[in-house]
């Protein structure tokens, strides 16, 4: 069960990265943590960068895990959750304001997610439905998120 759970996040972070890669078109210079004003749109598009960033060194990380260590899978998944938590509390432009709530929704569907994954692999219980459901919500938000900004 455990070697499918990996597999199944490495699959889930193909998505977010495709779908952030949308978002990614523009440079600009990496910016700090979450901010309290509205970004420029320079400024969402280098966090957005930096997610889609986050995200393929995770992908490559994941790929040295040992299925069988669940403690370094614990860790990795809860690292994870930072990128999603920080990208989804940016106050998007007006540009990209609708596609940002989309992507926000993915977020947090994402996080939970990964919540479900640690909690999984404590107490071996696994809610396959409500984990199917988020994977859809993920998917599907942040489809319909980079869909918004072609």
């Amino acid at each position: 069960m455990r070697n499918k759970l990996v597999k199944r996040i490495a699959a889930l972070l193909c998505v977010a990265v495709m779908g952030m890669s949308v978002v990614a078109c523009g440079g600009g210079s990496n910016g700090g943590a979450a901010q309290e004003e509205t970004l420029t749109e320079e400024e969402y598009e280098a966090k957005a960068e930096e997610l889609g960033n986050s995200l393929n060194s995770a992908m490559t990380d994941a790929a040295s895990l040992d299925p069988n260590d669940v403690d370094a899978a614990k860790e990795f998944i809860e690292g994870l959750k930072a990128p999603f938590v920080e990208f989804g509390a940016l106050k998007a432009p007006a540009k990209y304001a609708d596609a940002h709530a989309k992507f926000q929704s993915g977020c947090d569907a994402m996080v939970e997610y990964l919540d479900i994954c640690i909690d999984a692999m404590d107490s071996g219980d696994v809610d396959m439905e409500k984990m199917t459901s988020l994977l859809t919500t993920i998917q599907n938000d942040f489809t319909e998120g980079a869909s918004m900004l072609e």
